[in-house]
Formats: structure tokens, sequence, C-alpha cells
């Protein structure tokens, strides 16, 4: 299968930043990693860790980490139109369930 899916670019300045569409594989690989145990890491952002963003974008660790809330905030809204389908199932599993 192709891994060239639908793919949203930011520039930062001089920096390029890639947000790409996740495969099934991938979205599944992301959903069921560890969590970190860091506060920051896991909860700056309401849909996503830090540590997704190396897997959804072409940033590195090292990036991510110099770079400021409001830089990463615009990043997480390109990774959300890269992949709608994934967000909308965090979506979807937020939602309490109505009893049936």
């Amino acid at each position: 299968m192709s891994d060239l899916g639908k793919t949203v670019v930011k520039k930062f300045g001089d920096k390029e930043v890639i947000c790409r569409e996740l495969t099934v594989a991938g979205t599944r690989k992301l959903i069921e990693s560890e969590s970190s145990g860091d506060l920051i890491t896991e909860a700056l952002f309401e849909d996503v860790r830090l540590g997704d963003l190396e897997v959804l974008t072409s940033l590195t660790k090292e990036d991510i980490e110099g770079m400021l809330p409001s830089e990463l905030a615009v990043v997480v809204d390109a990774c959300k139109k890269a992949n709608p389908d994934f967000f909308g199932m965090l979506a979807r599993l937020a939602k309490p369930r109505s009893p049936a």
C-alpha cells in the first residue's frame, strides 16, 4: 500500500513541519503507546500528546522541546487536518455513551 497520504505543511521561520496522515497500523500503534508519565507531555494539549507529534509530523523530540506552545498549537491543528478520521475517533471515544 501507499505510504503517501494526506500531508499538511507549516512553516516557522526557516523550519518546515510536515504533518502526515497515519496509516491504520500507525493509528493503532499510536493508540497503544504507553503514557510517558510526564504531565507536560501528556496534557499540554487536549487531543494529542507531545510524543505523538513525533509520529504525526517531521518534528523530533528536540524540535518539539524548543517550540512555543502557540507554535505547537498550529502544528496540532495541521495534524487534525491531515488526520480527520483519527481525531474524529478520539472525539467519539471521549463522549459518554448513552444507555441502550
